[in-house]
């Protein structure tokens, strides 16, 4: 009978609660999830008027969601990281592509559809980025315009998820994002009686996994694409 073992999930609230529960649908009596978000969605900023933008770009379920929280118009173009930020723009009305990939995919993604000179593209997203899109896109003569609708303030473990660190529960920590990581090796460095060396970091990129990767797990794995499917499949493939 396969151990069921214990993930720590620490993006957002609402990620990880899909992501728990993609991983119970998945991998049915294999995990046991702990939810700790590292990240707290916070709204920021404004909508710029939208008339002469030729599309939209959206790197997470969050810019998505500001976007609606500011009552953003429905039917236009937007060009989003991966799936499941790509069906919260269709859901708000927009015209949604998928990259599904990182930054990079989006860039050429954007490149394969649209023209520099059909009008300037917006991206929309949080304070902290881990993809220069932008720069990119500018570097290829598009005219890129950024609008920070969000803030992702830091926030530490919650009391369960410091308690099953410290009693050795944790068998498995997925990270998202460099500024996770970094969230969570500070909470480490703090607490140097954790006993981390049974843990294995699951990492969306190379970015990521080099963040942790003197942090002393006991494996850090990478995912073999910046995207949410990959990271199911890297955790179903440690769960199995």
């Amino acid at each position: 009978m396969t151990k069921v073992k214990t993930l720590l999930l620490t993006r957002p609230e609402v990620q990880s609660r899909a992501l728990a529960k993609d991983i119970d649908t998945n991998f049915p009596d294999t995990a046991r999830c702990i939810i700790s978000p590292l990240l707290e969605i916070a709204p920021a900023g404004e909508l710029p008027d939208l008339t002469d933008f030729q599309a939209l770009i959206f790197t997470s379920v969050n810019g998505v969601q500001a976007y609606v929280g500011l009552k953003g118009p429905t039917g236009l173009r937007a060009f989003c990281v991966g799936a499941r930020t790509a069906k919260a723009a269709r859901d708000a009305g927009l015209q949604a592509i998928s990259a599904d990939g990182g930054a990079e995919d989006v860039v050429a993604l954007v490149q394969s559809q649209l023209a520099p000179n059909g009008g300037a593209v917006l991206h929309i997203r949080g304070e902290h980025v881990a993809g220069e899109i932008a720069m990119s896109l500018r570097g290829v003569g598009f005219s890129v315009e950024e609008a920070v609708l969000y803030q992702q303030v830091a926030q530490g473990l919650t009391e369960a998820a410091r308690a099953a660190l410290a009693s050795g529960e944790i068998d498995v920590l997925p990270l998202y994002s460099p500024r996770t990581a970094d969230i969570m090796l500070a909470e480490i460095s703090n607490n140097p009686d954790w006993p981390i060396g049974q843990i294995t970091a699951i990492c969306i990129s190379e970015n990521v996994a080099k963040a942790v990767h003197t942090a002393g797990f006991c494996g850090v794995d990478i995912a073999a694409g910046p995207n949410g499917a990959e990271m199911l499949s890297a955790i179903g493939r440690f769960l199995r």
